[in-house]
């Protein structure tokens, strides 16, 4: 054993970077929200950067340490973060003895940070992944969100497998204002197409869940008689409805939908979708193929770490 929940913050859950391939059998493929963030985590403690992390949002818990490990917290900006009431960094090594009170507070800005651990979370395998699917109660720790006096296990981790060095520099450009999108395979539905796209401003509503972020705010107009045959969808992938509220898949987003599928957040960008909170408020930009295909060279240059995935 080596932690014991004493608060658990609103909802912390044990995720790794997903089940890749088990879509077309009608299973989400889950895991971290922000990829990016817990990759950051367990690159920074030299993990691989698959590793389980513990995934926390808004809130975030108290435990006890019960054996030594290293620890390392990044993603949303946490008011504070403390061992034993001494006030402590995101994106560093944190070493936490026997008998250490670990303590997040609650997030400043964004909605989602991680905590990774030199050791690797005990947690229940299913394709191939760890992560926690609440809706299936798949993964995880029995399935749900860790609870009140849960107590984790760990076991020794294996050696990262790559020749990146680690600069020490970890900037957080964790800015959601702007969401950038190619057009989806049913486009051709939205009435005035990319002319009227980026004037539409829209929040975040609090019905929002890793399932998907639902949209307040403005409307879209779409040509939908309602007779679309349900399709596949992704994480990323903009639904939008009669009445003209868009719908962007999270996560935990089922595998076929069956409202047009207007825009897809490109690829560099998905990560920020883990980081909008309620009532947040941004606009959609629409780029090119190639300019997707830049932003995401780009992001992996100013996070190296990325190329493993």
């Amino acid at each position: 054993m080596a932690i014991q929940f004493l608060k658990t913050g609103l909802q912390t859950t044990v995720q790794d970077l997903g089940r890749a391939g088990s879509r077309h059998i009608g299973i989400p493929q889950s895991g971290c929200f922000d990829y990016v963030s817990s990759m950051k985590a367990n690159e920074i403690l030299g993990k691989e950067i698959n590793s389980p992390v513990l995934e926390c949002t808004m809130t975030g818990p108290q435990f006890k340490v019960l054996k030594d490990i290293q620890a390392c917290v990044s993603g949303a900006r946490i008011n504070q973060i403390t061992i034993d009431g001494v006030k402590v960094e995101q994106n560093k090594v944190l070493s936490l003895k026997a008998g250490n009170i670990f303590t997040a507070d609650v997030v400043q800005e964004n909605l989602r940070f991680y905590i990774a651990f030199s050791k690797n979370i005990q947690a229940t395998q299913f394709l191939d992944s760890v992560s926690t699917y609440l809706p299936g109660r798949l993964g995880g720790i029995n399935g749900s969100k860790i609870e009140n006096d849960q107590i984790i296990d760990f076991e020794e981790a294996r050696q990262k497998n790559s020749s990146y060095q680690s600069s020490g520099k970890y900037p957080d450009d964790l800015l959601t204002s702007i969401i950038r999108v190619v057009k989806g395979p049913e486009f051709q539905l939205l009435n005035n197409g990319s002319s009227s796209l980026e004037s539409h401003n829209f929040s975040v509503s609090n019905e929002s869940n890793r399932m998907g972020i639902r949209t307040g705010g403005d409307r879209f107009s779409i040509d939908d008689q309602g007779l679309m045959k349900s399709k596949p969808i992704y994480p990323g992938t903009i639904q939008c409805s009669n009445g003209g509220q868009p719908i962007i898949m999270g996560a935990d987003a089922q595998t076929l939908g069956g409202y047009p599928r207007i825009l897809q957040v490109i690829k560099a960008d998905r990560h920020l979708l883990g980081q909008l909170r309620p009532n947040d408020n941004f606009v959609f930009k629409l780029v090119s193929i190639p300019e997707a295909i830049d932003a995401w060279r780009t992001l992996k240059k100013a996070n190296p770490f990325i190329c493993e995935l």
